[in-house]
């Protein structure tokens, strides 16, 4: 009995550290006027609470990973707290409540990096293991 217990004790333990969590990806982005944030300040952004981005006026145009990405399931379990239909469905429900605009969904990090470099006003999240070379002016420092 001990042994089982042991056992599921060492797997749920295994289960947590495995998740994946913010310092897993990279946040990207073109002209927003953020700097630095807390993960809490990312995950409202990536939830839809801004329309424009406070300092610089721009329209915020969120990049999301498509269910075809290597890194979808990752950003909806880091952001969304569910699987990819679970941030599919949050967003559809924001978009059909009229609350926000809808983001823009990309089959690879690639060219969620691509779309970003080249719209201002955009952000999005990509894996930090996808081997992207991305320029200093459009990394998102975060700090806790």
């Amino acid at each position: 009995m001990k042994s089982i217990i042991t056992i599921l004790f060492l797997f749920t333990g295994y289960l947590v550290c495995a998740q994946p969590k913010m310092k897993d990806l990279s946040v990207i982005q073109n002209k927003t006027g953020f700097t630095k944030g807390r993960t809490k300040d990312v995950r409202e952004v990536f939830l839809g609470k801004y329309s424009s981005w406070p300092l610089t006026r721009e329209q915020t145009i969120i990049v999301l990973p498509s269910s075809k990405s290597a890194s979808a399931a990752s950003v909806s379990f880091v952001i969304y707290n569910g699987g990819v239909k679970q941030m599919q469905k949050y967003w559809l429900s924001l978009v059909f409540q009229g609350r926000a605009n809808p983001p823009v969904f990309l089959d690879s990090d690639e060219e969620v990096l691509q779309y970003v470099i080249k719209t201002p006003g955009a952000i999005g999240l990509i894996s930090k293991s996808s081997k992207l070379i991305i320029d200093e002016k459009y990394q998102f420092l975060l700090v806790d």
